[in-house]
């Protein structure tokens, strides 16, 4: 199959994403070759040891080389993702979640709401304005760990027009990776995410996986049940805080840069797992081999 895969940072030559971008486009190419397909990606400079090199000015406009292609992945920043997804599958199969499903998890408000509706273990949500406690302020619509800020209120407090607060959970970080088709979702791993506090900053730089936790079967539950609810496709990431009762903080419809380790305990290709899915004849459980992480700078 000719398989195209576009990355936002490295096809628009993204100084402040290209680190993670880099390293999510090398681990889909470099899987997607070993299984014998033809892989094209667009660059506005970086070259991989694999897959076929396309000159890029514009991620946008990179995508129309995927009218010649059985199928494709794109990945961009939640903001952008909706419309790339929209082009993408009018021009070929998409190997990844729907622009529906891909708008309602952009939106960290309306898919708090939804979860919720499905009774499923949130925090508390608020747009405007905070009451007295410990809020955890973020983009309405951001990518990963961008302006993500810890506040103590003591009175009352506006908060930005694009942002939401989440009550405060303390409790361990962590993500789980899973691989989604029409009709069953295949949990991969758990992951410890690496995260730093900085005089109220919360910043995301990397994770560890294989990790255990002894409410594993509660975690891969809530973090299919999320899936499920949302309909997303193909490699997504639930984001929870595992505490006395577990939080889904945010559900990535896309590739995110857990993508990296995980693929490296697998004992199947990523590949062929979100080629699989999108055939919908997924394997009921799947085994991993040894522990692997990685680690951002910044």
């Amino acid at each position: 199959m000719r398989i195209f895969v576009a990355e936002y940072a490295v096809a628009n030559n993204d100084a402040k994403f290209i680190q993670q971008g880099l390293m999510m486009l090398n681990t889909l190419v470099a899987s997607f070759s070993r299984c014998k397909h033809t892989v094209y990606y667009p660059t506005a400079g970086t070259r991989l040891s694999c897959g076929h090199a396309l000159p890029s000015r514009s991620f946008f406009k990179s995508l129309e080389f995927s009218k010649s292609c059985d199928a494709g992945m794109v990945i961009a920043p939640d903001e952008l993702l909706k419309k790339a997804t929209e082009i993408l599958e009018e021009n070929t199969c998409n190997l990844g979640s729907s622009p529906d499903a891909v708008h309602v998890c952009a939106d960290k408000l309306a898919c708090t709401r939804m979860l919720k509706q499905h009774n499923l273990p949130v925090p508390r949500t608020v747009i405007n304005c905070v009451t007295q406690g410990i809020w955890v302020v973020k983009p309405r619509f951001g990518c990963g760990s961008e302006g993500i800020n810890r506040i103590n209120v003591t009175g009352m407090q506006k908060i930005p027009k694009d942002a939401v607060a989440t009550e405060y959970i303390k409790g361990e970080h962590i993500s789980v990776s899973l691989v989604a088709s029409n009709s069953s979702i295949l949990p991969l791993t758990i992951n410890r995410q690496i995260i730093r506090h900085n005089r109220g900053s919360i910043t995301y730089h990397g994770n560890q996986t294989p990790f255990e936790v002894e409410n594993k079967k509660e975690i891969l539950g809530i973090a299919s049940t999320a899936i499920k609810i949302l309909g997303c496709r193909g490699y997504a990431g639930v984001d929870i805080i595992n505490s006395d009762q577990p939080c889904v903080v945010d559900v990535n419809p896309r590739a995110t840069a857990s993508i990296v380790p995980v693929s490296q305990v697998l004992t199947h290709e990523i590949a062929e797992l979100i080629l699989q899915a999108k055939n919908d004849i997924l394997p009921s459980k799947i085994d991993t081999m040894g522990s692997a992480e990685i680690l951002l700078s910044g």
